[in-house]
């Protein structure tokens, strides 16, 4: 797909046949994706954007309705899992050459960057390239929001910037006669625009043309003085006075108008929104707090590392998102968010993901080094110099991770993960159990309405036990809810009660609990799967070693290493000795999915 948002929204499909979206609000919801280009839009700003004044009462379910529309149109277009659900918003994965916005940042930093270099002449073909992108103003066409409307009125900006630094490149190599017909008419657009004007002032002096110089001059005065009433700013009034007093005209130092110089820190603000339903964690939270205060207070010089692990669906990024957001004003450089995709089947590479952090720095492609250690050492010589906070999000392996731990300083490492990353050397460890009964009932009432739970109570009990009481399933739980107002709870209640259904109701909007699952399952090896399917024999509570071996006929020590192999994994939780053998025990879903697992694949047997 190619998507172009500067100028009146339009996409097209990979063979340039424009793709036509007829109705107005979903355009606009593709327009507030595409200005969020591979981050996750809360539903609450995609809301603002899409109303500017009063939303209606059915606001989150058209916003759903419209992301499903967009869904059919990528579908038929050949770009499935392109816009994906995440709990609390959507996010649409764009790539620079898909959508015109990044091409047209790329090109210009990277014409900039030729321009600090004393490259004029190759940042004006980098910088033309980049104008050339433009179709008029960024999407004009579209109703937004308040914040929506800022976020194109800054790319109008950046749009600026890069005409002015483009005039400068052609001026740097002498081209003066050629822009001068470009300026004149650029001021006409913009008359009030003083970086315009000095350059126009500049070109006309420099071929001679005195008495047209200062005529622009004056202009220039006539329209400031009349429209804001204020006198011509420093910049303008220096070139004046040189050209009244016969002198040379000094001309503008190579990307001195608009940028800033290369060193220059840049600061990140990557972490996700908040999920406006997320409760509990309060001991999780206070752990991570303590952490942070040790490091920040005493100016402890180590590198701290929190990991957040736990079974799936449990809300360990909810749980690290919520502690970046408390802590990230102990951390003025910045925080940094990279999504590992460890529960995929593409899992982040330890090249990209660094490649990943040191843009998130400022640093511009070509600054980044080839090799992953050259990578690495970049990567450790910023943050020795920096107090930052970088979240590492679905973490596969411990290998994976490494590459990105701070060296000593003051940064912050959070790493969430399925698995238990019993490799990684961490400060602390988080291992997350299911929300309490009062936590799950508290989590289900901010989604579907607290009145509801409270006219309800039994039925909304039986709904947040029957998902185990973990947040994702929830959550889905809860958005199906919240989209039938006037559907009595025990009607869902019931059908999450038949155990062979309640992997089908907890699905919504390409969310469902049953993929998390099996993208954990089938990360196992077959000796493992088989391990995990047996334990759909057996009561949740009630896991040992000696009945898992009876089951599978190995010897209770092995069968007790395929058991703490499933813990690892996030699959199983250790419970309390008895009769000096360790129990385990199973959150309800995944027993579930393990009696499912177990009916379609069948028991198999282990070899001792």
């Amino acid at each position: 797909m190619k998507y172009y948002v500067l100028g009146p929204l339009k996409v097209a499909a990979t063979n340039d046949d424009q793709i036509i979206i007829r109705a107005k609000r979903i355009r606009t919801v593709l327009a507030i994706l595409l200005l969020h280009p591979s981050v996750i839009v809360s539903m609450d700003r995609m809301i603002d954007g899409v109303w500017p004044d009063e939303p209606p009462q059915s606001a989150v379910e058209n916003i759903r309705t419209y992301i499903w529309h967009l869904r059919s149109l990528l579908h038929e277009a050949g770009s499935d899992g392109r816009l994906e659900s995440h709990p609390g918003g959507y996010r649409l994965l764009s790539e620079p050459e898909e959508l015109d916005m990044l091409r047209f940042n790329t090109l210009a930093a990277e014409g900039r960057r030729a321009l600090h270099r004393g490259n004029p002449a190759g940042a004006a073909v980098l910088l033309e390239q980049a104008i050339g992108l433009w179709r008029g103003d960024a999407l004009p066409e579209l109703e937004l929001g308040p914040a929506m409307r800022a976020k194109t009125a800054a790319l109008d900006e950046q749009r600026r910037y890069a005409e002015l630094d483009w005039i400068n490149a052609r001026l740097a190599v002498g081209e003066h006669a050629e822009m001068v017909p470009v300026l004149r008419q650029l001021t006409a657009e913009r008359p009030l625009d003083e970086g315009l004007w000095r350059y126009l002032v500049v070109a006309l002096y420099s071929m001679g043309r005195t008495a047209e110089a200062l005529a622009a001059y004056a202009e220039a005065r006539h329209n400031l003085v009349t429209e804001l009433g204020l006198e011509p700013g420093p910049e303008l009034r220096k070139v004046q006075v040189a050209i009244l007093g016969g002198k040379e005209v000094a001309e503008v130092p190579l990307g001195g108008m608009t940028t800033a110089l290369p060193g220059t820190r840049t600061v990140p603000r990557q972490l996700p929104a908040s999920d406006p339903g997320f409760v509990g964690r309060r001991a999780a939270l206070a752990d991570v707090r303590k952490l942070a205060e040790e490091i920040r207070g005493q100016g402890t010089e180590r590198k701290a590392v929190v990991t957040v692990s736990g079974p799936p669906g449990v809300g360990k990024s909810a749980t690290a998102v919520a502690a970046a957001t408390e802590l990230r004003s102990g951390f003025p450089d910045g925080q940094v968010y990279v999504d590992l995709r460890g529960s995929t089947s593409g899992p982040l590479g330890a090249a990209d993901a660094l490649a990943s952090v040191l843009d998130g720095f400022g640093l511009q492609p070509e600054a980044i080094p080839e090799s992953v250690d050259r990578r690495r050492a970049l990567y450790r010589s910023l943050i020795a110099e920096r107090r930052m906070l970088i979240l590492l999000d679905d973490a596969a392996t411990t290998s994976q991770v490494t590459p990105l731990i701070p060296g000593n300083g003051q940064s912050l490492l959070l790493v969430t993960s399925s698995r238990r990353l019993a490799g990684l050397d961490a400060d602390v460890r988080i291992s997350l159990d299911p929300l309490t009964s009062e936590e799950a009932m508290c989590m289900l009432g901010r989604i579907a309405g607290r009145e509801r739970i409270c006219s309800e109570p039994t039925a909304a009990q039986s709904i947040v036990e029957a998902c185990g009481r973990l947040p994702l399933p929830i959550r889905i739980a809860g958005a199906r809810l919240a989209a039938r107002p006037g559907h009595p709870l025990w009607m869902f209640a019931e059908r999450l009660g038949m155990a062979e259904h309640v992997m089908d109701e907890l699905t919504l909007d390409g969310l469902a609990m049953r993929d998390r699952l099996e993208a954990s399952y089938l990360a196992l090896d077959p000796s493992a799967q088989r391990c995990f399917r047996i334990l759909g024999r057996l009561r949740p509570n009630a896991i040992s070693a000696l009945s898992v071996g009876e089951l599978l006929q190995l010897a209770p020590h092995a069968a007790d290493r395929e058991l703490e192999r499933l813990v690892h994994e996030g699959l199983l939780i250790p419970g309390i000795m008895h009769r000096s053998a360790p129990r385990y025990r199973i959150v309800s879903l995944l027993h579930v999915y393990a009696r499912e697992r177990l009916a379609e694949e069948g028991a198999g047997l282990c070899v001792a």
